[in-house]
């Protein structure tokens, strides 16, 4: 389920393209129905509308551009969409389920930042995201039974992680990937079996000039019993040796 939300795309402006463009997908009287509403991604209709996740797209309303609250309804009466529009474009917005659970809530926290949450039809939270100019900056999935299933952050500047960790449905951790000096940039990553038991351990170390993530020093490996199996020297993301244990 990892970063199933938006897909980000270029950041072209609100052209007059845009604006015939979508006023032909999005008739000003359409008829929703219940099956527009994907399976895996949710209800994505109206994300071409989102400004601050680069969509370019612009709502009209008899001729001219939407403006404040504007509502839509599956064809039982349900309410489907509730959104304000500026000049045609969302800046806050909620749609919801056939049955009227919420199926994702964004708004705009400030002109850099903006939030997204969604969620399953149970109504348990799916993913929440925290936007900085459109890019993703802190991330989180989670199963439909509510555990953690994926969680990345990046610094500020958006250049390398914070964090990178999975886990397995059960709430055990799949994958820790850890900053560890912020000045040196050095990093440990440590993988698991499904059973708790460590796989493989080491520490990585980011190039500013490489933009990657480098390998360094001795890596361990491990059986499922437990038992150390391999181990490897890297310098600089380069295999020097490799030893059976």
């Amino acid at each position: 389920m990892k970063r199933l939300i938006l897909s980000l795309l270029v950041v072209t402006g609100a052209s007059a393209h845009a604006q015939s463009n979508f006023d032909k997908q999005l008739p000003e009287k359409p008829v929703y129905t219940a099956d527009l509403v994907d399976s895996t991604y949710g209800i994505t209709l109206y994300e071409p509308l989102n400004m601050a996740l680069a969509g370019d797209s612009v709502r009209m309303v008899n001729g001219y551009a939407a403006q404040n609250w504007i509502e839509d309804y599956y064809e039982d009466g349900a309410l489907l969409h509730k959104g304000y529009y500026i000049d045609g474009q969302l800046k806050v917005y909620k749609n919801y389920y056939p049955d009227g659970t919420v199926e994702r809530n964004f708004v705009n926290v400030d002109g850099y930042r903006s939030k997204v949450t969604l969620y399953y039809p149970n109504g348990n939270i799916k993913s929440q995201v925290t936007y900085s100019e459109g890019a993703a900056l802190v991330w989180t999935d989670y199963f439909m039974n509510g555990n953690i299933e994926y969680y990345e952050e990046y610094n500020k500047n958006l250049m390398w992680h914070i964090a990178k960790r999975s886990y397995y449905e059960s709430g055990q951790a799949q994958s820790l990937f850890e900053l560890t000096d912020k000045k040196k940039l050095n990093y440990t990553q440590n993988d698991f079996y499904s059973t708790g038991k460590k796989k493989m351990a080491g520490t990585l170390r980011y190039d500013k000039d490489a933009y990657d993530y480098f390998k360094t020093g001795k890596w361990l490996y491990f059986s499922e019993g437990g038992s150390p199996i391999k181990e490897e020297e890297y310098q600089d993301g380069k295999l020097l040796k490799t030893n059976k244990l």
